[in-house]
C-alpha cells in the first residue's frame, strides 16, 4: 500500500482526522494557496528540488481528505519559486506573492527568509521558514512567523548528547557562512557549546557558495579541535569542506545538517566524510510511516533517496491540522491555532515552543535524528528527544 493511499492524516490530532474524512458533495472545493520560495538552482538546488516533490506529495495526501471548514472544503494547492538563495531574488518573490494576494508562505533559508518577514509581518501573512534567525525571524513583533524545522535550536539536543556519547570531545570549533544564518547558528551553537562544558577554540566563516575551501580548512585545523562544528554551512560547501579539512590532515569528528547525506558524501568522498555526524538527519527510515515515505520517492523517483525529504514532510500537515482547528483561513486567526496545535508526525509529537528563547511559541520542536556516515554510506545512529525546559 502506497502512502498515496494510506490515511496518514490519521497520525494528526483525532478531531483532525475525523472531520476531514467528511466530504460535503453538494460545495465546490476551495482553494488555499501556498507560496514556496525555494532554492531551485544554485548551489542549494538539491534541497530545493527535494522540498518541492516533498510537499507536492504531502499536499496530494492532504487534498485526497481535503479540510474541512463548516460546510465548505478546502484543499493546499502550492506555488513555486526559485528564489536561488538570494536575498535580493527572495524579497522579489515575496513582494510578487503579496501583491497576488497569497497569505501562506513557506521560506527555506535564513538568507531569503529574515528579509522578508517584516513585509509578511505587515501584510499579515502566515510565513513558515525552515531557517535559522532567533530575534530577526522569531520574535514577539512576529507573530505570524514560525519556524517550522529545528535549525540552530538542534545544539540544545545535540551537545549533551555529545558530551555524553564521545566524551574524549572537548575543544570545538566552528564554521559558518558569512550570512544570516552563518552569524546566527554560530552565535548559538558557541553558546550552548560553553554551556555544556566544552572549549570553544575557534570561530571562521565563509562565503557561501566558494569553490576553494581550503583557506578557511586551514585555520580550523591550526585550532586543533576534538570537533568542527559546520553550523549553517548547507549543500556543496559542507562536502568541498570536508575534503579540504581531512586533505590537510584534519582527523577529528564533524558534526553538519541541513543536507541531503547522500549528496553530501559523493561531494566530499567516501573516506573524506567517514565518521561524520549528521545532526537532525534521518539517513535511514525506523517506523513505518517513514518507510512509506522512503517507498513513495523510491517507487517514483528511484535512488538515491534524499534524507532531507523527512524534514519536509510534517509541517504541511501540520498547517492543515492549525486550519482545520481554527476553522478559518484567515491567517492571523490560523496563526494563533498553530500555536497550540500538537501534532504525532513521523519524528514523533511535535509543538510548538522555545517561547523562553524567543519570547512566545513560534519554533517547532520535536525529537532530533542523529545518523553518521559508516562505511562510506550514510546510517542511522540515533534519536535525542528534545530537552526538557527549552
Amino acid at each position: 500500500m502506497t502512502i498515496a493511499r494510506r490515511d496518514l492524516l490519521a497520525i494528526g490530532t483525532a478531531g483532525f482526522a475525523a472531520s476531514m474524512g467528511v466530504r460535503v458533495s453538494q460545495a465546490a472545493d476551495k482553494t488555499v494557496i501556498l507560496g514556496c520560495s525555494i532554492p531551485l538552482s544554485g548551489p542549494a538546488a538539491p534541497t530545493g528540488i527535494t522540498t518541492q516533490r516533498t510537499i507536492e506529495h504531502a499536499l496530494e495526501v492532504i487534498n485526497a481528505k481535503g479540510i474541512q471548514i463548516g460546510p465548505d472544503r478546502y484543499t493546499l494547492v502550492a506555488q513555486f519559486y526559485d528564489n536561488k538563495y538570494i536575498p535580493a531574488e527572495a524579497v522579489t518573490v515575496v513582494e510578487k506573492m503579496i501583491a497576488d494576494n497569497v497569505h501562506y508562505l513557506f521560506s527555506s533559508g535564513s538568507g531569503n527568509s529574515v528579509p522578508v518577514v517584516e513585509k509578511t509581518t505587515a501584510a499579515k501573512v502566515l510565513q513558515m521558514s525552515g531557517a535559522s534567525g532567533k530575534g530577526h525571524l522569531t520574535a514577539p513583533q512576529f507573530p505570524y512567523s514560525f519556524r517550522v524545522q529545528p535549525t540552530n535550536e538542534t545544539a540544545y539536543a545535540v551537545y549533551p548528547w555529545v558530551k555524553t556519547t564521545y566524551p574524549a570531545v572537548k575543544r570545538v570549533a566552528h564554521m559558518n557562512p558569512s550570512d544570516e544564518a552563518g552569524f546566527t547558528e554560530s552565535e548559538d551553537r558557541r553558546m550552548i557549546s560553553e554551556r555544556n562544558g566544552f572549549t570553544n577554540v575557534g570561530n571562521e566563516y565563509f562565503k557561501r557558495g566558494s569553490t576553494d575551501m581550503y583557506p578557511v580548512a586551514t585555520r580550523l585545523v591550526g585550532f586543533t579541535p576534538d570537533l568542527i562544528d559546520f553550523g549553517g554551512t548547507i549543500g556543496r560547501d559542507q562536502g568541498l569542506a570536508c575534503k579540504a579539512l581531512r586533505e590537510l590532515g584534519y582527523q577529528g569528528k564533524i558534526l553538519l545538517g541541513y543536507s541531503d547525506a547522500k549528496s553530501f558524501v559523493d561531494i566530499a568522498g567516501p573516506d573524506a566524510a567517514e565518521g561524520t555526524l549528521l545532526f537532525d538527519t534521518l539517513a535511514e527510515p525506523q517506523t513505518p510511516e517513514q518507510k512509506e515515505i522512503y517507498n513513495w520517492w523510491i517507487g517514483k523517483y528511484g535512488q538515491p533517496f534524499p534524507s532531507y525529504a523527512f524534514l519536509m514532510w510534517d509541517w504541511p500537515f501540520i498547517l492543515a491540522a492549525a486550519i482545520q482547528k481554527a476553522q478559518s483561513v484567515d491567517p492571523v486567526v490560523v496563526a494563533e491555532a498553530m500555536r497550540t496545535t500538537v501534532y504525532h508526525g513521523i519524528f514523533g509529537e511535535e509543538r510548538f515552543g522555545m517561547k523562553s528563547v524567543y519570547g512566545l511559541d513560534s519554533s517547532l520542536t520535536r525529537q532530533i535524528p542523529m545518523s553518521w556516515i559508516k562505511g562510506g554510506k550514510p546510517t542511522y545512529l540515533a534519536t535525542i528527544d528534545w530537552p526538557a525546559g527549552v
